[in-house]
């Protein structure tokens, strides 16, 4: 499943994938929130609410695909959304992070 963002849903990667990925995000997002696996890491899906800010996967990043590639997928979220590549554990992932009002 590749991740994306939808009106009013924010995703944030929290680390490596595990049994207990819903039962996290749960806890980190009691209205709501739920976990799926995404490869090896763990995503949270939750109800953007009064967050300023979301974040959004938007895939790995290597020396391929550095901060300049992460910035440029990122820039669809919109004028101030920030793109950059990310190291969650063994992974390197682009991590995007727009406004979500």
């Amino acid at each position: 499943m590749e991740l994306s963002a939808e009106a009013g849903v924010c995703t944030r990667q929290i680390g490596a994938c595990a049994p207990s990925c819903s039962d996290i995000c749960a806890s980190k997002y009691p209205n709501g929130g739920k976990g799926a696996c995404q490869g090896d890491i763990c995503v949270c899906f939750y109800e953007c609410g009064t967050e300023k800010r979301c974040n959004v996967g938007l895939g790995p990043c290597s020396a391929q695909c550095n901060d300049a590639c992460c910035a440029a997928k990122c820039a669809q979220q919109g004028p101030l959304s920030e793109g950059f590549c990310d190291r969650l554990g063994y992974n390197f992932l682009c991590q995007c992070s727009y406004d979500c009002s």
